[in-house]
């Protein structure tokens, strides 16, 4: 599994300046926000952005893009231009959101018309050899582990799947592991980071204490066990750092290479060690 990071977690900084903080920390990849760095459809900022990217020796690993398929009057969104900006950057997953709404509030009619605009983003997605994920998250119809099978199974498209968090406010361990376990062949990626929570605080930002990822050192060992599908790339991409601090970026960004990269050093000790 590659490494990278989701550049809303810093989206303080220029293009420019994230990459360079990347490039310290050794990851392998960034995927630009669709909400910051590379607005829907503006391809000459997603051809600048793409190529400072590649110069610097880093990957685009995906389009985070904040297309929620619908508005939220229930009315589909356009998702060429979201289309576009990921062909510019050369990515071949696209990040999305499914709708507004909780999955237990959500009418049938709603439901169906969110359905169908997936549809037709995926079959102009597939055209162009390109897949999308679901956000894994709270206020939409893919907000909990069985929310996010149904969804899935529900649209059975080849080029259509999610991406995995431990749900910050769903602190039961074996409730992450099982939905992990039950997803794992339609995971695409994982937004990585170590969040306490606090029941009733108010908002996310008030109710989530970021802690430093070193910290989830025993959890993240067992969500990392978890085998995904082979065939596919796979990337482990960091999110919203305690106090949305770069050095406590570049900490966590080491604690992950120490993780993920420990097989490559030790690949790398034996061919020093047979020479």
């Amino acid at each position: 599994m590659k490494t990278g990071i989701c550049s809303i977690s810093f989206g303080q900084l220029k293009p420019d300046e994230l990459i360079d903080l990347v490039q310290q920390s050794e990851l392998d990849a960034i995927e630009w926000a669709g909400n910051v760095h590379v607005q829907p459809g503006d391809v000459q900022t997603a051809s600048n952005v793409r190529k400072m990217t590649e110069d610097a020796g880093l990957e685009v690993s995906s389009y985070g893009s904040y297309w929620k398929v619908v508005d939220e009057a229930g009315v589909p969104v356009p998702f060429e231009p979201v289309l576009e900006s990921a062909l510019t950057l050369k990515t071949d997953t696209i990040r999305i959101w499914a709708g507004h709404q909780p999955s237990d509030a959500v009418s049938d009619s709603e439901r169906a018309t969110l359905v169908s605009a997936l549809h037709e983003a995926l079959t102009l997605a597939e055209k162009q050899g390109m897949k999308l994920a679901l956000e894994f998250h709270a206020n939409t119809l893919s907000d909990s582990n069985s929310a996010t099978l149904q969804l899935l199974n529900e649209v059975n498209r080849p080029n259509f799947y999610t991406y995995w968090q431990p749900i910050y406010w769903l602190t039961d361990p074996e409730y992450r592991m099982d939905g992990l376990k039950k997803l794992a062949d339609q995971v695409l990626n994982m937004h990585v980071f170590h969040w306490l929570f606090r029941p009733g605080a108010g908002s996310w930002g008030e109710s989530t204490d970021r802690r430093p990822l070193s910290e989830a050192a025993k959890d993240w060992e067992a969500y990392f066990s978890v085998p995904l599908k082979p065939e596919s790339e796979h990337y482990a991409l960091l999110e919203f750092v305690r106090n949305d601090d770069p050095q406590q970026f570049l900490r966590d960004a080491a604690t992950l290479n120490s993780w993920l990269k420990k097989d490559v050093s030790n690949d790398r000790k034996s061919l020093m060690a047979d020479v």
